[in-house]
C-alpha cells in the first residue's frame, strides 16, 4: 500500500516584485529545508544561493521560470516561503553604532517590503544619437558571475549584465548576441560621465528593507535605520 502524500498542495499567493503578478506557493518541506541547511552550513554563498532558488523553484506551484527572476524576486519569494515553512518572525542581533554591543531585533517578515520604482526610466541618454536600455540584472547572471549579490558596491562586474539593447539611428543591438569581450570594449570607452549616468541607475535597484527602531541596553543610544538585504533578517 503507497504512503499518502502530504503537504504538496499551494496554500498561500505572493506577487513577485518585478513582474507584479501572483504566484501560488506552499512551505518548504524537510526535503527542501534538509538541503538548506546542508548549503549555509557550508558556508559558501554560491551553494547558499543556488540551494534557495532551488526552493523558490519546488515550491512555487505556477509558471515561474527562476532563471529571469531578479535578485530582490528571489530575496523577497524566499523570505515569504520561510515565514509559512518556519515562523513568521525571524531573531536577529544588529550591532549598536556607539558601542557596537549586539541588539536583539525580531522581525515580522510579512512587514518586509521591495519597493519597485514606478517612475524609474529604463533608459539612458550617453549622446545625442547613441541610447541604453536598461534591465535589472537576474540572480542566475550574478551567480554565474561569481559576485556578491550584497554587494552592490560592485558595479563594473554587474554593468555588462543590466545593458540589454544599444540604440542607434541606425539599428538596436542586443547584447546576447554580442561577446563578453566586445561588450566589456565598450563598457570601456565610456566617460566618467556617462558610466556615473549607469551607476546611479544600478543604486537604484529595488531591495528587502525594513525599518527598525533600535535601543542598545548597554550604552542607552536609541536610533531608527533601515535594515537592507536578505542577509540582514536570518
Amino acid at each position: 500500500m503507497a504512503l499518502p502524500k502530504l503537504n504538496d498542495s499551494p496554500k498561500y499567493e505572493v506577487v513577485v516584485p518585478s513582474m507584479k503578478t501572483k504566484v501560488r506557493f506552499r512551505p518548504y518541506l524537510v526535503k527542501e529545508e534538509k538541503v538548506l541547511m546542508m548549503a549555509m552550513e557550508a558556508q559558501e554563498t554560491k551553494k547558499a544561493l543556488s540551494a534557495i532558488v532551488d526552493t523558490i523553484d519546488a515550491c512555487v506551484h505556477d509558471d515561474l521560470d527562476t532563471r529571469k527572476l531578479t535578485t530582490f524576486d528571489v530575496e523577497y519569494l524566499f523570505t515569504q516561503i520561510r515565514s509559512k515553512s518556519v515562523g513568521e518572525t525571524s531573531q536577529v542581533h544588529v550591532p549598536c553604532d556607539k558601542c557596537e554591543s549586539p541588539i536583539e531585533l525580531t522581525i515580522p517578515l510579512s512587514e518586509i517590503n521591495v519597493d519597485v520604482p514606478e517612475d524609474l526610466s529604463n533608459t539612458v541618454k550617453l549622446t545625442d544619437d547613441i541610447t541604453l536600455q536598461l534591465k535589472w540584472p537576474t540572480y542566475t547572471e550574478l551567480l554565474e558571475m561569481d559576485m556578491d549579490v550584497e554587494d552592490i558596491g560592485e558595479t563594473f562586474k554587474m554593468i555588462s549584465k543590466c545593458i540589454e539593447y544599444v540604440q542607434t539611428p541606425e539599428e538596436n543591438i542586443n547584447l546576447k548576441d554580442e561577446s563578453e569581450e566586445e561588450i566589456q570594449a565598450f563598457i570601456d570607452q565610456l566617460t566618467t560621465e556617462q558610466f556615473g549616468y549607469l551607476r546611479e541607475w544600478i543604486e537604484q535597484m529595488p531591495r528587502l528593507e525594513h525599518k527598525v527602531d533600535l535601543h542598545c541596553t548597554q550604552c542607552g543610544h536609541k536610533e531608527e535605520r533601515i535594515l537592507a538585504g536578505i542577509n540582514n533578517f536570518f
